[in-house]
């Protein structure tokens, strides 16, 4: 019998490569989440010492006009600033593509899927490596992000593993649009540790309080899935680092070649799991 039901059920409906977090939870918890985000954000800004060129700068970089453009500043404490506000309105969209998708799509359920805290640490390294950064190094280009960009965001909408309009994922497709600005305009900044940082850390602390609260059981690693996709984010990651150090001094192109080998083979278990 549990042989039976184990067979029965689909792989995606186990582990999902591209969610990281269960969207019925954030549409319950979103407004407390929100507005936890914009008090600390208020917070940040009333114990500073804020100049006019400070304020100038943040409402210069919160104009959507600006949004494929490096920041005007670029130290931690603002590109913070920046992820908090970028993060709010992920939020915001997430919830009104939730909304609209249960009250007007029958029998539509919003994606849930486990994940582990070795599942939601790596993938903000890898995301943000083959994305973003890969992409950043090659061409230089936001708008060669935009483009890598948009095929990350896209593929959000098929959280569950099948096509349908039943299961498309809307709200975590919504999520992820903002997020697309932050990491092109972080990358350009010649910040994009702090993309992959700020990713990985969102990842964690919403499955920590997802564990918290009881929402969720949690575990370290689950299955094979979470292994590979750890090597092809520790992988890319290194991929990242030589061009980044490339571009201060040459680097032997056989260096590429350990990683570039690691993903595939990881690439080759995640294939082997899933089918």
């Amino acid at each position: 019998m549990l042989e039976d039901a184990k067979e029965s059920t689909p792989k995606w409906e186990e582990v999902n490569p591209l969610s990281y977090f269960s969207l019925n939870y954030f549409l319950e918890y979103g407004q407390i989440l929100m507005i936890g985000l914009n008090l600390f954000y208020i917070l940040i800004l009333k114990n500073m010492n804020i100049s006019k060129y400070s304020m100038y700068s943040e409402l210069h970089d919160l104009h959507p006009k600006t949004w494929l453009s490096p920041f005007r500043r670029t130290s931690s404490l603002y590109l913070f600033k920046m992820a908090l506000f970028y993060s709010a309105l992920s939020l915001g969209l997430m919830q009104v593509g939730s909304y609209f998708a249960t009250n007007l799509i029958s029998d539509y359920d919003i994606p849930q899927f486990p994940v582990s805290i070795l599942l939601a640490l790596s993938s903000g390294l890898l995301e943000e490596s083959v994305f973003f950064g890969i992409p950043y190094y090659i061409s230089g280009s936001s708008v060669a992000l935009l483009g890598t960009g948009i095929i990350w965001s896209v593929s959000h909408l098929f959280n569950s593993g099948t096509i349908s309009i039943e299961t498309v994922s809307y709200g975590g497709f919504l999520f992820s649009i903002p997020h697309i600005f932050f990491s092109i305009r972080t990358w350009m900044s010649k910040k994009g540790w702090f993309a992959i940082v700020f990713h990985s850390g969102w990842n964690v602390s919403i499955l920590s309080l997802y564990c918290a609260l009881g929402l969720r059981q949690c575990s370290i690693i689950n299955d094979v899935f979470d292994i590979s996709n750890f090597m092809m984010a520790a992988s890319s990651g290194i991929i990242v680092y030589l061009a980044y150090q490339n571009k201060k001094r040459n680097i032997n192109k056989l260096f590429y070649v350990g990683p570039i080998l690691v993903m595939f083979f990881a690439f080759i278990l995640f294939l082997n799991d899933f089918f």
